[in-house]
């Protein structure tokens, strides 16, 4: 071979190589990113407007301080949010515990994190009727008006569970009315107002009802109650890179140093944000599998 042909197969190949290089070079300089999906219905008592506009704006804001590029989508399409999140067009979701246990691939998710109320990272789904009405069990409520709250379905899967352990049948088929209501406040006050026999709501909602108004304590009983239920929890996809994972998990940690970050927690009436595993939806597949057995034919 000739001294021109081998310049001219090294200059192409040194071409070749530079080719071949410069996508990786690309690759190395595009940051991680956090890109938070918010499944809307899984947060009955957060209006939409404060979803989308102050949940952005506040996430960005975090996001700018602690030196991490955050964005948000807020999702109506669960199926969509579900796609989404498989195809890398967000990489970390945060909905109800029955939602993510339901719908998505729990052999798909890393660690994320979980809201914390009143010191707690996990609530507890109460069962309440008034006093005077001496709905003081749960089988005692054939004929009686069922209150829910809307885009709930924990409290659904519960009372449906309720009314198959103590009736063997349906709460359509064991309730006179049932309501959907749009958060808790209002929920509480149906019962108080006596617009409804039975409730289903989170304690945390019914001890600040009470703080406001004593009356509502007075005048309510506990007849049932289902623990341990985390109301919002949050999960990378797998395929994220663990380091960012890391960083973006021992950021969220620290919210309640930053005051964006306080203003973030308040906008979900929360004490601070922890870390979560898949662990964290065992009290869900429970209810899942107990439901299951008593749906059974």
């Amino acid at each position: 071979m000739s001294k021109l042909m081998q310049r001219l197969l090294l200059l192409v190949i040194l071409f070749l190589s530079k080719i071949a290089l410069c996508p990786a070079i690309e690759n190395e300089s595009i940051q991680p990113s956090l890109r938070t999906g918010f499944y809307l219905q899984s947060f009955p008592d957060i209006t939409l407007t404060d979803m989308e506009v102050a949940l952005r704006f506040w996430t960005e804001e975090v996001g700018k301080q602690v030196g991490i590029d955050a964005s948000v989508i807020i999702y109506k399409n669960l199926e969509t949010m579900r796609t989404d999140f498989y195809q890398g067009k967000i990489n970390f979701i945060v909905a109800s515990p029955l939602v993510i246990t339901k719908n998505f691939d729990q052999e798909q998710l890393a660690d994320g994190y979980k809201i914390v109320l009143y010191g707690s990272s996990a609530d507890k789904l109460l069962v309440l009727s008034r006093k005077e009405s001496q709905l003081d069990d749960f089988k005692k409520v054939h004929n009686k008006r069922l209150s829910l709250l809307a885009n709930e379905p924990i409290s659904k899967l519960y009372a449906e569970l309720l009314s198959l352990k103590n009736f063997g049948k349906k709460i359509s088929q064991i309730f006179n009315k049932i309501n959907y209501v749009k958060n808790s406040n209002l929920l509480i006050y149906q019962l108080f107002f006596k617009d409804t026999d039975i409730i289903f709501v989170y304690q945390a909602a019914y001890n600040i009802a009470k703080e406001l108004n004593p009356q509502i304590g007075l005048q309510t009983q506990i007849i049932a109650s289902l623990s341990d239920i985390p109301r919002g929890l949050g999960y990378f996809h797998r395929r994220e890179d663990p380091v960012f994972r890391e960083k973006v998990l021992s950021e969220v940690e620290k919210l309640g140093e930053h005051i964006r970050g306080q203003q973030l927690l308040a906008l979900f009436s929360a004490d601070k944000i922890k870390r979560s595993t898949i662990l964290d939806l065992k009290t869900t597949q429970q209810l899942m599998q107990d439901y299951q057995r008593y749906a059974k034919p």
